[in-house]
């Protein structure tokens, strides 16, 4: 039976201990029966409820987390209780005979997944019953919610940020109300699933836009309903190439002419489908290392194998990188060199791998650091022009710049805000120097009057003026819906600290 379990654990650390030393008052775990069951689901939902009504009598807060993969604060609560949800990691396909018959959507591939279930996880049940992810983000070990509640994205060009696939939540917002939230403009369940899972049905698109990308701010996330696609197969090529015209213009525009002109590994006339530029001038001038991954139909042959090495994945993030560094010279704080990177970005001629084996289960380590910005895709060599005068101002620093790409996503709260973004990522190892380069490099966006906004999962610069900046009217509407949905004890005990500092929350409720 799914149950939580207290921890009397007074300090608290994420994954990659860029936020440690926490103070706490306890540490909870959900955990999940042996035996998946949606009777093990209402249960589940039970506990959580009664430990959100305990934090209210308490007048505690609570803030739930998965992987704590995040750099930055925000699963960070000091004074509260952390609820680690990685061990409820249920997973179900849904009847077609529960969809909605006006829902337009795939009726095949609707997943009901708990609130822990990993990246990783969901990937290796998803494949072998013929359905992949759309996208996801560099790494898989971060829990599906988690990623989606802090709008991680991936570099599959045409798509967006990965809560771009689900269709449903359930949020249980307080001590006696369990919510199933889908939008009233495109329903997608008849309502059978809710009421197995003892939930009420909210068909609100604006409830919906703002829980999209929650921040933990709106209550316990205890499930998603994703909508899969078909699987297929990832064609994978990475080579280092002159940075010339033909790419530069690709890089800003991932125009198909444009693309065709810049001779992309592996290409032979096709779009990518995944699309990365790693280019540093200060490491390796006048070349970038380019990862592209070509969308092919699925072979009945193809072996579904996950012991894929992370550090030769088309996924793998430059974070490894100085994570490699490290474990070949610790104690050391090494440079990011021509030979790192040709070591750590080596070729890759043509590796075809399902989607959840490209973008396999990654640890980086205690140690590394990133931030990253969004910004409209044409702006993107003023973005690494900036960043390259923000290492120079600040001298030596152990970072590489890398360019991801995604469509606008969907959420108030979404950091990918332009129908075609570049995400501008500076990674290192976790030092007052890389933190200085990230901090200028903000710095001088906001100076240039260039549009963005930052990664709120990654370390950043972030304040509660430079939000409203970012988000504008949509920030007003997920306050707005906040307020709706919460009465004064969820609004005190759903914030935190960095909710407060960000204007998100307020701990004088």
């Amino acid at each position: 039976m799914a149950r939580i379990l207290k921890f009397d654990d007074r300090s608290w650390h994420n994954w990659h201990f860029t936020e440690r030393d926490v103070p706490i008052a306890g540490r909870y775990e959900l955990h999940r029966a042996v035996t998946a069951s949606l009777s093990d689901m209402r249960a589940s939902a039970k506990a959580v409820q009664d430990l959100i009504g305990k934090a209210f009598t308490d007048r505690r807060r609570l803030r739930a987390h998965g992987a704590t993969w995040s750099f930055s604060a925000a699963p960070s609560v000091p004074g509260g209780w952390p609820l680690a949800t990685g061990y409820a990691n249920q997973l179900f396909a849904l009847p077609k005979t529960h969809v909605d018959p006006t829902f337009s959507g795939d009726h095949d591939g609707l997943v009901l997944c708990q609130t822990g279930i990993s990246v990783a996880e969901l990937n290796m049940w998803l494949e072998p019953r013929g359905r992949s992810l759309a996208t996801s983000g560099a790494s898989n070990g971060q829990t599906f919610v988690g990623a989606m509640s802090c709008s991680t994205h991936g570099s599959a060009i045409d798509h967006g940020a990965i809560q771009s696939q689900v269709r449903a939540i359930q949020l249980i917002p307080g001590p006696d109300r369990n919510l199933w939230i889908e939008p009233a403009s495109r329903p997608v369940t008849d309502g059978r699933l809710a009421g197995e899972l003892s939930a009420t049905v909210v068909r609100d698109d604006r409830l919906f836009a703002a829980a999209l990308v929650s921040l933990g701010a709106l209550g316990v996330v205890h499930a998603v309903l994703i909508e899969s696609v078909p699987r297929f197969l990832l064609e994978n090529h990475r080579r280092r190439v002159p940075a010339r015209p033909e790419l530069l213009r690709a890089m800003a525009s991932l125009g198909n002419t444009d693309f065709a002109a810049c001779n992309l590994p592996g290409a032979g006339g096709r779009r990518p489908y995944f699309f990365q530029s790693v280019i540093n001038d200060h490491i390796d001038k006048g070349f970038a290392y380019v990862t592209c991954g070509y969308r092919r139909d699925w072979e009945s042959g193809h072996n579904l194998d996950y012991s894929i090495n992370p550090k030769r994945s088309p996924g793998y993030n430059l974070a490894t990188v100085v994570a490699n560094l490290l474990d070949a010279a610790p104690g050391l704080t090494p440079v990011i060199t021509k030979a790192v990177l040709a070591d750590q970005l080596s070729p890759i001629n043509g590796r075809v791998g399902s989607w959840g084996q490209s973008f396999n289960f990654t640890t980086p380590r205690a140690g590394t650091a990133g931030a990253s910005v969004a910004v409209p895709a044409d702006r993107v060599h003023d973005v690494l022009a900036i960043y390259h005068a923000a290492l120079k101002k600040v001298g030596k620093a152990p970072v590489a710049f890398a360019c991801r790409y995604a469509r606008q996503s969907p959420g108030n709260l979404a950091f990918i805000r332009w129908p075609q973004s570049v995400i501008a990522d500076i990674d290192g190892l976790d030092n007052d120097a890389a933190r200085k380069v990230m901090a200028q490099a903000v710095t001088d966006l906001r100076v240039a009057g260039i549009p963005h906004a930052e990664h709120w999962g990654k370390l950043n610069q972030m304040t509660a003026a430079s939000v409203r900046d970012a988000y504008g009217d949509d920030l007003e509407r997920w306050l707005a819906s906040r307020v709706d949905l919460l009465d004064r004890e969820g609004e005190y005990v759903f914030g935190s600290d960095w909710l407060d500092r960000l204007g998100l929350s307020n701990r004088q409720f």
